[in-house]
């Protein structure tokens, strides 16, 4: 690049996104403040502290409020504390459901706005990020095709992507997305590179201007779908990011040499690259959002309250509920709103997102309302507080917990690739609580039986999880248990009766066990 070691923001949110990232990227330029929270590498809300891109003024400037409402908006906001989509709701200048889309296009437009900070000084820092404070989740390749055409000058491209009608590009065969989620014009741009081609070749075979053709480019390299000769990849070393693949801490090399005959190079994966509609790939505007149909108002409602909302009123229930109360209404709100399979449940991505977010939310308020001592900490930090709950930092535990809990409902229905994940969550979370690793455990043992064949061995990665609970808890019985149903599953019937008997030493209580043990010897005797 042209400023030697310096990371610009493209190359910088494509490293995010590949390390799987979540936590807070803060830009700072002059007295202007940004900061973009991730979850699993993608952008889900964008906090800024510019006047012009408050939910009041972008609703203004779309004419979707009076500048009288727009007015009376501030006032009620300074007199009662609340926010802009309570306020709006209560001056019936929009719905429940409408809020949330306002709230995607300011935070759309906010995201988009990161890309005209030029000189900007950055943190980055590894957090969880609150259910409550996701309002989008946008492919970084989407992010990329709006910000850098909509605010990048001419000149601002070519010193940060220095190119000149001799660069040569190359496609990139080595994929940082999978799949590439791209727009037909990249799409053209791609199939007229082939094997190699100079920027003015390009611009020969009609792909577009060089003002439209550049950005293109740009995001191309910086999406590593193509190599251009003279421009490197930027070190990502310092960014100090998990997960992120060695070949994406090293700058790559100066020159991009075509792969013979066009292929793969050996070693390296092919791009699996998506063709979007060309209305898919642009971020919506405020009308096509307000304007979008099938959005669930009770749904909606619900969740634009959670914000000032105490885990008691989540849930429903008065500060004196008992156990059995705060359970029963738990499951009783997963019915109402669907929440025991959100995907099947709703048809819009938007309601899919507010579903799980208002999962998240009563999730944790029925897992830390069920434990005693996280209660009384609790109702200790309500007393002599105002309608708004306080703002609290969970402890990892407790978010592992809802994780988990979140996972026992999709292992109750038998969705046992979304319970394995959430296990894995749970467990990035706290490692050290064998009753994570003994669900993870059970969720790929019985994913297996369903698709290994009866005359086929369970995959050997099944028996990890189990073996991971006995090194943290070499008395668990459970864990020797489902050891012995592995083996005996694949026909090693001494090494099952083994387990199975370990399992008995360990709890002669455990009934199974004993069982197992007393079939197996007669078995192995026959």
């Amino acid at each position: 690049m042209t400023d030697e070691g310096k990371i610009f923001l493209p190359y910088m949110l494509v490293g995010l996104a590949v390390s799987g990232f979540e936590g807070r990227l803060t830009l700072m330029e002059g007295t202007v403040t940004r900061q973009i929270l991730f979850r699993a590498g993608r952008p889900v809300n964008v906090v800024s502290n510019q006047q012009e891109e408050t939910l009041g003024r972008l609703l203004l400037e779309e004419g979707k409020i009076s500048q009288e409402d727009y007015r009376r908006l501030l006032d009620t906001m300074v007199k009662t504390g609340q926010r802009a989509g309570e306020v709006l709701v209560a001056m019936d200048l929009l719905q429940a459901q409408e809020v949330f889309s306002a709230l995607e296009f300011q935070c759309r437009r906010k995201l988009r706005n990161c890309f005209k900070m030029v000189d900007f000084g950055f943190t980055i820092d590894k957090e969880q990020v609150p259910p409550e404070n996701v309002l989008i989740s946008v492919e970084i390749p989407t992010v990329l095709l709006d910000g850098v055409p909509a605010c990048y000058s001419m000149d601002r491209l070519l010193g940060e992507f220095p190119v000149d009608e001799e660069t040569t590009f190359v496609k990139r065969h080595r994929a940082a997305f999978q799949p590439l989620t791209i727009g037909p014009r990249e799409q053209r741009v791609l199939r007229a590179i082939g094997s190699g081609s100079t920027l003015m070749k390009l611009m020969k075979e009609k792909v577009g201007e060089l003002q439209e053709l550049l950005p293109v480019l740009y995001v191309l390299h910086a999406l590593r779908a193509i190599d251009a000769s003279g421009v490197k990849q930027p070190d990502l070393t310092d960014l100090e990011l998990e997960n992120l693949p060695a070949a994406m801490k090293a700058a790559s090399p100066p020159e991009a040499t075509p792969a013979a005959g066009g292929t793969a190079a050996a070693g390296e994966i092919e791009i699996d690259v998506v063709e979007m509609e060309e209305e898919e790939i642009r971020p919506p505007t405020m009308k096509s959002l307000l304007d979008r149909n099938g959005v669930d108002a009770a749904l909606a409602r619900k969740v634009l309250d959670l914000d000032r909302q105490d885990h008691f009123a989540v849930l429903e229930v008065e500060r004196r509920a008992g156990p059995e109360e705060i359970k029963s209404s738990y499951f009783k709100l997963l019915r109402q709103y669907k929440l025991q399979n959100i995907e099947d449940s709703y048809s819009s991505s938007r309601d899919r997102q507010m579903a799980g977010q208002l999962l998240d939310r009563v999730t944790l308020a029925y897992r830390l309302l069920s434990d005693d001592a996280k209660r009384r900490q609790y109702l200790k930090s309500l007393t002599g507080r105002g309608r708004r709950p306080p703002v609290e930092k969970t402890d990892k535990r407790l978010l592992a917990d809802v994780e988990a809990q979140k996972a026992e409902l999709a292992m109750g229905a038998k969705r046992y690739q979304e319970a394995i994940d959430l296990f894995d969550q749970a467990i990035a979370l706290y490692p050290d609580e064998p009753g994570y690793h003994l669900r993870l455990g059970q969720a790929l043992y019985f994913q297996a039986l369903d698709k290994t064949p009866a005359d086929q061995p369970l995959p050997e990665g099944v028996r990890k999880p189990f073996l991971k609970v006995i090194a943290l808890d070499p008395s668990h019985d459970e864990a020797r248990l489902y050891l012995g149903y592995i083996s005996k599953r694949d026909g090693q019937l001494e090494r099952a009766l083994r387990e199975f008997q370990s399992a008995l030493d360990c709890n002669p209580r455990n009934e199974r066990a004993r069982s197992e043990v007393r079939h197996l010897k007669k078995r192995l005797e026959n």
